[in-house]
């Protein structure tokens, strides 16, 4: 079987999530009317959390588990008619790559199941959000006026996403999880301390991060927090009325000194808890209820859908870039263009002039959507590095970005701009280069493919003054031919293109000749 890679949706799905305390598979019946229909949901408990935040690795017995569950899961497709073309997408938390034998982990799935498993990076996680809010915004209206603060508390980071009129205004990443915090709180703790005690402890543990959020967002004058998370919505139908999200500070600190209060056998039969959801309901709860307090926000939203069945269809939605997001992503790195002082002008004439180029040339790259919004970005911030100095600024370019977050994007992603941007200028790409060495043969290729269209546009562009609004590409064996209608004269731009061109030829085999208007 297959990971998904065609626009046409099959008659047979299915995604699978290898989360910190549970495996799940949602599978999906497409019809040719376009609809679709939800099949087996499947959701087994493991203690893949447990096991990497109090010993730093997977257990072999939950390798081995794993492993079962997921040769049942794939005995269960079979049964429906799945053969080795139907795509399945199987994902496994991030939480994993801390563990000292993921590659264990990972090649034992791969063997026993025949599963290629990728793991959920933060771009993607942040994706997730997106995708899930998006929703909120739907069907929650007073979303797209008030400021919203969406918070995700998983089982080893937060996420938070700032909403200001419906927009993605900013966004954070913090060490600070669920499960992070229960295991350092249980290696401290007496059997006998009291659940205020256990509360005590998490709020000690997890004080400077909370601080950190408050220090990041009690200036925006937040309205709402939106709740997202496995655990969390569990008590969604307790915390808010049928049918509705709306829920308040208030009711969320009854509910936790209510569990707090009880064992764990009485969470598990008052709530319909697993017993990995009944221990790790307090952190969650604890951890949600100090951020509120912390922003001083009283009204709550939790959403009421299945958080894992939601995750699960969403998977497949989150693999091709949709507009919106690709927008949200191009808004963050403007936002941290802005943060370093970029020429506004000159960023945006280049981003353009790559686009232009990026399309004119795709049967020459041969490289897709995601590559075309890496190269935006990378053409937003090639210069970003004239913040810390004019000299060498390419390689100050590169520091930043590699250093910083962009909406949506993972750290492979970030490295891949960053090394985009760092070319753009001086000597292309070599072996030895930090950061390009470490990378696959197939990303080298992106960067230096990526890079030689870059510099092109940025040598366009050499006097900062947009002279050349338009470009249209002519190709032939010996050259690409850039037609520049309204300019007379292109004598700067041809003298930044003889230092500029040369990684394209390289590449391309292609020489570059400039046209004027006759």
């Amino acid at each position: 079987m297959q990971m998904i890679s065609s626009a046409t949706p099959p008659p047979l799905q299915a995604s699978i999530h290898i989360g910190a305390s549970s495996i799940s598979m949602l599978i999906v019946e497409n019809h040719g009317d376009s609809e679709q229909d939800d099949g087996d949901f499947l959701e087994q408990t493991i203690p893949l959390a447990r096991d990497i935040f109090q010993n730093g690795r997977v257990s072999r017995s939950t390798i081995e588990r794993c492993v079962r569950i997921l040769q049942g899961y794939l005995e269960t497709l079979r049964e429906l008619g799945a053969t080795d073309e139907t795509p399945i997408r199987a994902v496994t938390t991030n939480i994993l790559d801390e563990a000292d034998n993921a590659d264990v982990f990972i090649n034992r799935i791969q063997i026993g199941c025949g599963l290629r498993v990728e793991s959920l990076d933060e771009g993607e996680m942040t994706r997730l959000i997106y995708l899930k809010t998006r929703r909120r915004l739907r069907d929650t209206p007073s979303m797209k006026k008030r400021t919203t603060l969406v918070i995700h508390v998983g089982p080893g980071n937060t996420r938070a996403l700032l909403f200001k009129n419906g927009r993605i205004s900013d966004y954070s990443n913090y060490r600070l999880g669920i499960y992070r915090s229960s295991e350092s709180v249980d290696s401290g703790q007496d059997e006998r301390d009291s659940g205020t005690s256990q509360k005590k402890l998490i709020r000690e543990h997890t004080r400077s991060q909370i601080s950190q959020i408050q220090h990041d967002y009690e200036s925006a004058e937040i309205e709402e927090l939106v709740i997202i998370g496995y655990e969390i919505q569990h008590l969604a139908h307790e915390l808010a009325k049928p049918g509705k999200t709306k829920s308040t500070f208030h009711a969320l600190a009854d509910t936790s000194s209510a569990i707090l209060s009880m064992t764990e056998e009485k969470r598990v039969k008052t709530y319909q808890f697993d017993y990995h959801t009944a221990q790790a309901i307090i952190p969650a709860l604890e951890i949600n209820l100090a951020i509120a307090e912390a922003l001083e926000v009283e009204t709550l939203r939790l959403p009421g859908s299945d958080y894992e069945r939601g995750l699960l269809q969403d998977l497949h939605t989150s693999y091709s870039l949709t507009d919106g997001f690709q927008k949200e992503v191009l808004r963050s790195a403007e936002s941290l263009a802005r943060k370093f002082r970029v020429h506004r002008k000159h960023a945006s004439q280049v981003t353009q002039l790559t686009e232009s180029l990026f399309n004119a040339t795709t049967e020459l790259h041969g490289l897709g959507e995601h590559d075309a919004l890496l190269l935006k970005c990378a053409a937003i911030l090639h210069e970003c590095g004239n913040f810390i100095s004019a000299r060498a600024h390419h390689k100050h370019s590169h520091y930043i970005i590699s250093n910083s977050e962009i909406f949506g994007l993972g750290q492979s992603d970030i490295t891949l701009i960053a090394l985009i941007a760092r070319y753009h200028r001086r000597s292309g790409p070599k072996p030895n280069h930090a950061g390009y060495r470490d990378l696959t043969s197939d990303d080298r290729m992106r960067v230096s493919k990526l890079s030689a269209i870059l510099r092109i546009a940025d040598a366009l562009d050499r006097s900062h003054a947009s002279r050349i609004q338009d470009v249209r590409v002519e190709m032939n064996k010996q050259k690409l031919i850039l037609h520049l209608p309204g300019i007379t004269d292109a004598s700067v731009e041809r003298v930044a293109m003889r230092s500029k061109a040369n990684l394209f030829r390289d590449i391309y085999g292609l020489e570059i000749a400039l046209q004027e208007s006759r």
